[in-house]
């Protein structure tokens, strides 16, 4: 089945981008049904299309609203998608299979790991995770909507069974040989840090503006309290 959830939020004129998109819908002629639904701060609207989220007549409604965020999730035939569009442009867009590995990468200046994180869901509904800088790291676990960050020393079989994956994919550490990651990273005129993303990734990133994702709603609310929480610290 696919499913789709489009989520509005922003400090702007809400009610008037509901309006201005209700007038767009009637005049598609391919628009799908949906239903909408007000929440604290945002407007959504939820579809089961047959053929597509009608980005058309969201993306005109986000160019006469730009101070407005335009946030679409989907599911279909296995895949999650998440795109955002902004002032009237598309300026994210990720997709991945929904057994993917929830992870979130990204890099700044010099090839630097300014972030690496991996969740994975526990049997009460929450997640564990692993998250990874240039400099140092932690774990985690997220349930009911609050963080509790665990030593980085003493991490049970689950947490460093999500690490290791992550790691084994993403990661390599100064401490390492090595040899081919170093040439790479001289190559790129990059220094070699603590924690490094392997040239690989690396590669794949730059070609995509320094990030990538896979996270759903759940890991990214998870992400935002470990930035918050420890990351900014």
């Amino acid at each position: 089945m696919f499913t789709a959830v489009v989520r509005i939020s922003g400090a702007g004129r809400l009610e008037d981008f509901r309006e201005r998109l209700r007038w767009l819908m009637v005049r598609d002629a391919d628009a799908e049904e949906y239903t909408e639904h007000q929440i604290p701060g945002a407007l959504e609207y939820r579809f089961q299309p047959r053929r597509g989220i009608p980005f058309p007549a969201f993306t005109v409604a986000s160019a006469e609203f730009p101070e407005l965020r335009v946030e679409a999730e989907w599911e279909r035939d296995g895949v999650r998608g998440r795109a955002v569009i902004e002032n009237g442009q598309l300026v994210e867009q990720q997709s991945a299979r929904l057994d993917d590995p929830l992870v979130e990468v990204k890099v700044g200046d010099d090839g630097r790991l300014e972030l690496g994180l991996t969740c994975a869901p526990t049997p009460d509904g929450g997640l564990i995770g692993y998250a990874v800088t240039d400099r140092r790291h932690t774990y985690f676990r997220w349930f009911g909507g609050r963080l509790e960050l665990l030593d980085a020393d003493a991490p049970d079989a689950a947490l460093e069974d999500a690490a290791f994956q992550f790691v084994d994919e993403w990661i390599w550490y100064d401490e390492e040989e090595a040899a081919l990651e170093r040439v790479r990273y001289a190559n790129y005129g990059y220094p070699v840090r603590g924690a490094n993303l392997k040239s690989e990734k690396l590669a794949l990133l730059r070609a995509q503006g320094g990030a990538y994702s896979t996270l759903d709603e759940q890991a990214r609310a998870a992400r935002a309290a470990v930035v918050a929480q420890w990351l900014s610290k």
